[in-house]
C-alpha cells in the first residue's frame, strides 16, 4: 500500500534542559504557548503532517531530554534523522556554548543531516543582548557548519513556524537535487 505522504522525515531536537525544546514544538504543532512544560524524561516524539511546495510531508520530531543523565541513550534516537535542531536559551548565554556538544553528537550519529541552531526565549532579552548573542550564534554557525541561526520566541510565536519551514524547504531542496543527480547518472 502506498504512503499518503511524499516524505516521512525524522528530525532530532536537542539542547540543554529548560531551553524550550518542547515549548517550541508545542507552539508549532498546536499554535499555543505552554508556560509550564514538563521535563522531557529521556526522549519524546511528536508527529505533524504538513504540505509544503505541493508535497505531503509527515514530520516525526524527536525531542531529546537535555539533562546529562539522558546522554547515554540519545545517540540511538538521533540515528536516522534527516535533519537536526539544536536549541539554546537566549537569556542564558552558557546554553549557547553547550550546543557544541549537541552539534558534535548530531554529526556523529546523523552525519549528513543539516543542523539549524535555534535561539529560544527571544522575548526575555533586550535589543543589545540580542545583537551580542546573534553575533556569537552566527560565529558558531560558521565554525560548526550549521545551516542557519534563527532566534525564536514560543511565547510570542516569533519565527517558530518559519524555523520548521526553513528546515523542511532545505530538505525538499536537497531531495530534489539528489533525485536530479540520480537521474543524471542513469
Amino acid at each position: 500500500m502506498a504512503s499518503a505522504y511524499d516524505f516521512i522525515w525524522k528530525i532530532a531536537v536537542g539542547g540543554q534542559g529548560g531551553v524550550g525544546k518542547t515549548t517550541i514544538l508545542y507552539r508549532f504543532i498546536h499554535n499555543e504557548f505552554i508556560s509550564d512544560a514538563k521535563l522531557t524524561v529521556g526522549v519524546q516524539f511528536h508527529t505533524q503532517a504538513l504540505e509544503r511546495q505541493g508535497r505531503k510531508i509527515s514530520l516525526v520530531l524527536w525531542v531529546l531530554g537535555g539533562q546529562e543523565r539522558f546522554r547515554f541513550i540519545q545517540p540511538e534516537y538521533v540515528k536516522g534523522a534527516v535533519a537536526c535542531i539544536t536549541c539554546f536559551d537566549m537569556s542564558r548565554y552558557m546554553t549557547l556554548e553547550a550546543t557544541r556538544e549537541w552539534i558534535d553528537m548530531f554529526r556523529q550519529n546523523a552525519p549528513t543531516a543539516p543542523i539549524v541552531l535555534v535561539g529560544t526565549k527571544l522575548d526575555l532579552i533586550d535589543q543589545t543582548e540580542q545583537e551580542n548573542i546573534t553575533n556569537s550564534a552566527n560565529a558558531l554557525v560558521a565554525e560548526t557548519g550549521c545551516i542557519a541561526f534563527i532566534p525564536t520566541s514560543s511565547k510570542l510565536g516569533v519565527n517558530v513556524n518559519e524555523t520548521i519551514y526553513y528546515l523542511v524547504d532545505t530538505l525538499l531542496y536537497n531531495a530534489y537535487y539528489s533525485s536530479q543527480d540520480a537521474a543524471a547518472r542513469q
